[in-house]
């Protein structure tokens, strides 16, 4: 310990302010490190969510057969990951405004902090002259449209955490922006490029089988999925014959659009099935084809944000240190 005069000494030269904050040995820093980060993320084992809702997006038209995949994507998230899952299909007549009333409808139903909103798109896709995403029924010029980059904004504006998956050609032309909470976006390929078609090649292919594979693990989040993805598309090497045979994979690309002040990641993983809520009936669906599922536990023991930042606050005297925010809730039902 420094003596009083040492103190006077050294406060004519330094800023000794702060010298209470000083750690005396490793132990004690070891301690205060282990009570912060288990203050800032109290569960590594259940989900931060108290529900998770998923729309997924097709043409009504849909001459790709995105639906084999969009229902199997919808198989894998309902059954091993237990999320209440929806399928909508986009009309060919009206279709920005109808997508756009269907987006409204679905922040509506479920947006709350406790809630992550899933929304998956597979179809056609471009740029239009100011380099924004543009979705499309068919490649002809007289096709039926959205205007992706309009609609998105909304998803951002959400108090819950919100997650895309966007299956089409320059899926990452979505611009980034700010907004509340979190907005993550996997992209099957770069602004400028396409996407492979249904098949093995294709992007949800992979984020199909990766997602399987990761439903027996820890919580993992969009980052670690992303690297995933892009591991197993990159697997496969074209074979080379007597013409050469070209790349039929896309990279996939992962675009943060919206982040808190505290920089944190959506977290995935299968919501507890320990009681079946049967008081949770269907949302309007507005002549939407559905699939739901529901599942809760009541028990379930978690923190909420104004605990976890009372908890740090006394780990870790730092008054310009702040956790990320916890979408712990306690659950009544799922």
């Amino acid at each position: 310990m420094a003596s009083n005069l040492d103190l006077a000494q050294c406060s004519r030269t330094h800023d000794i302010s702060r010298i209470s904050y000083h750690i005396q040995d490793l132990e004690t820093f070891g301690d205060i490190v282990t009570k912060a980060a288990a203050a800032a993320f109290p569960s590594t084992k259940k989900s931060r969510y108290q529900n998770v809702f998923v729309l997924l997006l097709s043409w009504e038209n849909d001459k790709l057969g995105v639906i084999l995949e969009l229902q199997e994507l919808d198989n894998v998230l309902s059954q091993k990951y237990h999320f209440q899952t929806e399928q909508w299909k986009i009309p060919d007549l009206n279709s920005h405004n109808a997508l756009a009333f269907r987006l409204m409808e679905f922040l509506k139903d479920y947006t709350a902090k406790e809630n992550l909103l899933l929304i998956y798109y597979g179809g056609h896709g471009h740029m239009n002259d100011d380099r924004q995403c543009i979705w499309s029924c068919t490649e002809t010029v007289d096709s039926p449209t959205v205007q992706w980059y309009g609609l998105q904004t909304m998803l951002e504006q959400s108090e819950s955490d919100v997650l895309i998956f966007l299956d089409c050609c320059a899926a990452a032309s979505s611009a980034v922006a700010s907004g509340n909470g979190v907005t993550e976006l996997i992209a099957a390929c770069g602004f400028e490029t396409w996407a492979p078609g249904v098949g093995e090649h294709s992007f949800s292919r992979s984020l199909i089988e990766e997602l399987k594979y990761l439903s027996h693990g820890p919580p993992f989040s969009v980052a670690l999925l992303h690297n995933k993805v892009l591991s197993r598309i990159k697997y496969w090497k074209p074979r080379f014959t007597s013409a050469i045979t070209p790349e039929r994979r896309k990279t996939p690309i992962y675009i943060q659009l919206a982040n808190e002040l505290n920089r944190r990641s959506v977290e995935l993983s299968p919501l507890p099935l320990d009681k079946q809520d049967a008081s949770i009936s269907e949302s309007p669906q507005s002549g939407a084809q559905s699939s739901v599922q529901s599942s809760g536990s009541e028990d379930v023991d978690m923190l909420d944000s104004d605990t976890s930042q009372s908890l740090l606050a006394e780990a870790w005297p730092d008054p310009l240190f702040q956790s990320p925010k916890s979408p712990y809730q306690p659950l009544s039902s799922t």
